[in-house]
Formats: C-alpha cells, structure tokens, sequence
C-alpha cells in the first residue's frame, strides 16, 4: 500500500478517535456527577452507575490503546533497509510509549474492576 494512502487512512481512523474521546469526556462528567451523588448520599445505585461507567471508559481505553500499540508494531516491522538511526530511535520510543499507556490502562480497569472500595483512577 501507497505510504501517502496508508497515512491517509491512519488520520481517518484517528479522526473518529478524538471524536470518541469527545463522548469519553462527557461520559465521564456524567460518571462524576454520580460519584458525587452517592458522596452525599451513599446510595450504592449511585455507585453502581459511575463504576459501571468508569469500567465502560477504561475499556473504550484499553481499545484505543490497543490499535495504536498495533500500528506502532507494525511500524517497526516495516523499516526500510535505509532507514536512519533517529527514525529507528523514534519508532521505538513510540512504541515503547504505547506500551506503558497500553499496560496503565489494563491496569486501571483491574483496578476499577476490582476495587469494592471508592479508589480514585483518573482517565487518561
């Protein structure tokens, strides 16, 4: 596949991305508001609904997460025999970087999962 067309499609895919992470944000306003209601109330509904949503965002993470991890492996897979040292460098460190916000977000939604305590985990 033509690099420009590859390239091409990445940003298309990425576009529906930030428009995702846009229904991330709101839904966890939304998941904030019921923190704060059974903050004040202690009603487990309350909590029920803001980790059931927090679960949903992290794994909507994990997702996203996921296919940049992919397209990271991919890259480097793909070198040219010609490729310089800093290309190398850069890719790699890409990939190493999608690495730990892969690991970070499994670990967040095992943490949410698990936790029967209020354990604050900021989403990413």
């Amino acid at each position: 596949m033509n690099d420009k067309v590859k390239k091409l499609k990445r940003l298309q895919v990425e576009d529906w991305i930030w428009i995702i992470y846009i229904f991330v944000a709101i839904f966890a306003i939304v998941s904030n508001h019921f923190e704060r209601k059974y903050e004040l109330t202690n009603n487990l509904q309350d909590r029920n609904k803001y980790k059931t949503i927090n679960i949903i965002l992290f794994t909507v993470a994990f997702f996203i997460y996921l296919y940049f991890e992919v397209l990271n492996y991919e890259d480097i897979n793909e070198f040219k025999v010609n490729a310089t040292k800093k290309e190398v460098l850069t890719k790699h460190a890409s990939f190493i970087a999608s690495t730990l916000f892969l690991i970070g977000g499994i670990i967040y939604l095992i943490v949410e999962i698990t936790t029967a305590t209020d354990v604050e985990a900021a989403i990413i």
